[in-house]
């Protein structure tokens, strides 16, 4: 079931001229992973680019934004074949977890001067929340995301 979307665009300059202006902007932002694959794969700022929107659109599937976790406590690593996959740390996990959210997808794309981003949260329906999203008041209630009411 889905339990919520989120999606994000943003300008590649804007990456480029927060890197090369705030040295500390790469470890606020990235994991070590991410950092990683950007160095190995020639330093291309769409890369970082593409992150970050996945980071954006995967904390609005969320339902929250970035308002009780961090961008690293979201981890956007491609796989073998190059597919980015979604890992949650910390209170974005505890977030997900309480949500029933059990798999995330995320798509990236640029071109020249944009990244976009588009995830979709995928989950069982929460024990105390019926599958229309209000609150079952004889279950632990639990919160939903407010899109899918």
């Amino acid at each position: 079931m889905i339990i919520g979307i989120g999606t994000d665009i943003i300008e590649i300059d804007r990456i480029q001229k927060v890197i090369s202006k705030t040295k500390s902007f790469l470890d606020k932002a990235y994991t070590i992973r991410e950092q990683n694959y950007y160095v190995i794969h020639h330093k291309h700022v769409e890369t970082l680019a593409g992150f970050f929107a996945a980071k954006e659109a995967v904390s609005k599937a969320l339902g929250t934004g970035f308002r009780s976790f961090g961008m690293r406590d979201i981890e956007i690593v491609p796989n073998a074949i190059g597919k980015p996959e979604v890992y949650l740390y910390d209170n974005a996990k505890k977030l997900a977890d309480e949500l029933g959210i059990t798999t995330i997808h995320v798509t990236i794309s640029h071109c020249k001067a944009y990244a976009t981003a588009f995830a979709v949260a995928e989950g069982e329906v929460v024990k105390g929340v019926k599958e229309d999203g209000t609150i079952n008041a004889e279950g632990d209630a639990t919160s939903r995301l407010s899109g899918n009411q």
